[in-house]
């Protein structure tokens, strides 16, 4: 055999463009195969997916034995879309973040989990005696560019229109409460959640107010008609460090508030 032939032979053969084109080809039909039936099998690989074998309420923990397992195509995880959790150690220990409901045989979700520390159960050592929370809905412009933080004593407003709607009803309501929490909409702390750059996002202030102003400001609350609004106002440090007993500061507010509502005798 004339190897000098075959080496020139060869030689003609891969510089001929027509034969590098077929190469190319050829190669690119195998790596898309190989790419294609990956993905392919990623997405029906089975996943291993935790649920709740029971309804659980906010701030309820969550505990190994309410939660179990089940083994489900890649697809569908994929479909579900993102914030899905899918490593059951990642939710054992962990709670119902405030304002969530988690129903019975559903999956867990980022945004619906949080820390102890993060729901009224982890403030509640903090909570004077005849002491209760009430959790008032912000954002970032009623906190005052988030100035107002845990520890704080803030006085709240009150506003509202007069019952023919032609005046305007505003004051001092309730002075010196002691804000427990500040938390974003998915029950984290603001102040520990929130990336260096980024805006904080606070949706709700906890606050630490009597039992019996609880039921004032949850009545307040539900009285839409005379659109009323509960106002968070700062004050300066040595407020703070020299707090006075929360009071209700305008008991003409509190009657206002009152005669909206119908006491249920039971």
């Amino acid at each position: 055999m004339d190897v000098e032939n075959v080496k020139v032979n060869i030689k003609r053969f891969l510089s001929n463009p027509n034969t590098m084109t077929f190469l190319l080809v050829i190669v690119l039909i195998v790596v898309v195969y190989f790419i294609y039936n990956s993905l392919v099998n990623r997405a029906v690989a089975p996943v291993t997916l935790p649920y709740t074998t029971k309804l659980l309420s906010e701030e309820t923990e969550i505990t190994g034995d309410i939660v179990s397992t089940v083994k489900l195509s890649g697809t569908f995880v994929t479909s579900t879309g993102e914030g899905l959790v899918q490593n059951r150690g990642q939710i054992i220990g962990k709670y119902v973040a405030v304002g969530y409901q988690i129903p019975q045989n559903s999956f867990f979700y980022k945004s619906a989990i949080t820390d102890e520390s993060n729901t009224n159960k982890g403030l509640a050592e903090d909570i004077p005696d005849g002491y209760t929370t009430f959790q008032l809905k912000v954002d970032f412009h009623k906190t005052y560019g988030c100035s107002i933080m845990p520890g704080n004593y803030i006085d709240l407003y009150f506003k509202a229109r007069s019952d023919d709607g032609k005046k305007i009803i505003y004051d001092l309501f309730i002075k010196s409460i002691r804000v427990e929490a500040v938390l974003d909409k998915d029950g984290n702390n603001v102040f520990t959640h929130t990336e260096e750059g980024d805006e904080p996002k606070p949706d709700r202030l906890i606050f630490a107010v009597p039992n019996d102003y609880k039921e004032l400001l949850e009545t307040a609350m539900l009285i839409t008609s005379n659109s009323i609004d509960l106002i968070p106002v700062p004050r300066n440090a040595g407020y703070s460090e020299n707090p006075e007993d929360t009071s209700i500061a305008n008991e003409a507010i509190a009657e206002f508030i009152l005669s909206k509502s119908v006491h249920v005798a039971y």
